[in-house]
């Protein structure tokens, strides 16, 4: 059995909705019920993808631990605070200049199109191409079954991979806490565990 089966739709979608859920709406949104759920799914199917989701938890062990993130979350991500804040957004390290709505937006609101999803700003994200919701947009692709989705996800895959490790390099700076580094990573790791930049054909997509 290859890896890419051993994961339900539902399960693909739990793991990006995770990491869409932490970037949009903070460290503590989840119910902790919920997360002892999933760390018990990756015990059976993916101890290495177990024991990063472990350090992710224990990284917010403690009133300290989590104050750090949450206020990580606030001044790293959600306000510009200066000296803090790092743009969550894909267009500020694929794009030059590094600025919203340049090319990385709009190829990202061309995918929402396709998908049938209708975005709008809200609250503090003033772009579609933001880290969260494009976790979010993955989760939603991860269950559709419309036509479109076998060449969608790939790219909208390929394209996380291309600018969250320069995102996370910075915020690894800015952080307080490991949280937000930790939850990056173990969500790059999950595409590459669940194959999302493959094709249902198992063709490998260029970005």
């Amino acid at each position: 059995m290859n890896d890419a089966m051993i994961w339900t739709p539902e399960e693909v979608a739990a793991g990006c909705h995770m990491v869409a859920a932490g970037f949009l709406y903070g460290p503590v949104h989840l119910d902790p019920n919920e997360q002892r759920a999933w760390h018990g799914r990756l015990a059976q199917k993916a101890p290495v993808l177990r024991d990063m989701w472990r350090s992710l938890i224990a990284s917010l062990d403690g009133n300290a631990a989590e104050e750090r993130a949450i206020q990580d979350f606030h001044q790293c991500l959600e306000m510009p605070v200066p000296g803090r804040y790092v743009p969550p957004y894909a267009s500020c390290y694929l794009d030059t200049p590094a600025v919203l709505w340049g090319p990385s937006t709009r190829k990202v609101l061309g995918w929402y199109d396709q998908g049938g999803l209708e975005w709008h700003p809200f609250r503090h994200i003033v772009a579609p191409d933001h880290a969260g919701v494009e976790w979010a947009f993955l989760a939603e692709l991860s269950t559709w079954r419309l036509p479109e989705v076998p060449y969608i996800r790939p790219l909208v895959a390929a394209h996380i991979q291309s600018w969250f490790p320069l995102f996370l390099s910075r915020l690894e700076k800015s952080a307080h806490s490991p949280y937000y580094p930790a939850l990056g990573r173990w969500g790059l790791a999950w595409i590459t565990a669940t194959r999302m930049m493959e094709t249902e054909a198992g063709r490998k997509i260029m970005p």
